[in-house]
């Protein structure tokens, strides 16, 4: 990888408190590699804080129904917002993800709270940022409907001064309430891995998939549906693959990506502290995985404009133009990194 985004979680906000320092730039605005490269590197020299989450409960918040309310999307995304919701104009989700699919809970059940299970604690310090898939700073909001049209499939965005966009925000601003404002955060995003050297093998990933992942995600991870699946498209344990998941522009669509999620957090109830699998388990799993049906992101070939900024397993065939040996090693390494 040439470059890293620079994301600490894939969904985040932001306010004048807590925001990342952009400066001299401004949300929406352009990059060349110079610029890119310049803020980058501010965002690394940030001084770290320890794992924070916030000091009591969000029920004593004057704004505790707009939390709840947001809390409730992101884990019951399906349900609330699915492809099979009642009102046709609820259905932002395009598949039947939860958010909490990727951004962990605890066992307090809340979003985004376990330690390189893609934490939301402290993206409040993490925006605005630069954004190397649109070389743009991006705002909190371009972050969330970001999601909402990759990791939620072929989903839409809300519109900036809807309730959901507002509920959301409204959660992780009080995720952040104790945390320091700018700074980054320890646990944050996903564990750092040394992948192996080699070329990752889907066939050996399906043989670990079959012994420590199918018992909840199903044969060709298509995922347990819930007693009510024929009524509002709910799943037990989600699918990895098929109509019902995240598009092949999600970066869990990602080789490097899923391994270091999977190494971190599965089976479900590891802790990235005292992994089950090893890394080249969780690699080899992670490729089963990505040669899975799944819907296709229009337009992807769009991402990533500047080529020195482009993730080294993002396989997008226009990247490579014809060259067939260079895709698959996009697809499934050996990485330089």
């Amino acid at each position: 990888m040439k470059s890293l985004y620079l994301l600490f979680g894939l969904l985040g906000v932001a306010t004048a408190a807590n925001a990342m320092d952009v400066s001299p730039y401004h949300v929406g605005q352009k990059l060349d590699t110079k610029q890119a490269k310049a803020l980058i590197e501010k965002a690394k020299s940030r001084p770290k804080q320890d794992w924070v989450l916030p000091k009591g409960s969000y029920e004593h918040e004057p704004n505790a129904d707009e939390i709840r309310y947001g809390i409730a999307l992101l884990s019951n995304t399906a349900k609330l917002i699915g492809p099979k919701v009642a009102d046709a104009n609820m259905r932002y989700s395009g598949n039947s993800l939860n958010c909490t699919s990727c951004h962990l809970a605890n066992k307090d059940g809340l979003p985004g709270t376990v330690p390189y299970g893609i934490p939301l604690v402290n993206v409040m310090n993490d925006y605005p940022s630069f954004r190397s898939r649109s070389m743009s700073i991006g705002s909190p909001k371009d972050r969330v409907n970001g999601c909402m049209t990759r990791s939620q499939g072929a989903g839409h965005p809300f519109p900036n001064d809807s309730k959901q966009m507002k509920a959301i925000i409204a959660y992780f601003t009080w995720l952040a309430k104790d945390t320091k404002p700018g700074q980054a955060m320890k646990g944050t995003g996903l564990i750092n891995v040394k992948f192996p050297d080699r070329k990752a093998d889907p066939k050996v990933g399906q043989t670990l998939y079959g012994q420590f992942c199918m018992s909840c995600h199903a044969a060709g991870g298509l995922g347990m549906k819930s007693p009510t699946y024929a009524k509002d498209g709910t799943y037990t344990f989600p699918p990895l693959a098929g109509k019902d998941s995240f598009n092949d522009g999600a970066g869990m669509s990602r080789l490097k990506t899923a391994t270091r999620f999977i190494y971190g957090n599965m089976p479900l109830g590891t802790h990235a502290d005292q992994p089950v699998l090893t890394v080249s388990q969780a690699y080899d799993i992670a490729a089963y995985v990505e040669s899975l049906p799944r819907p296709n992101k229009a337009g992807r070939e769009h991402d990533f404009p500047n080529p020195k900024f482009r993730p080294d397993d993002y396989p997008v065939p226009a990247y490579f133009k014809g060259n067939k040996a260079a895709l698959e090693k996009a697809k499934y390494g050996p990485y330089d990194k």
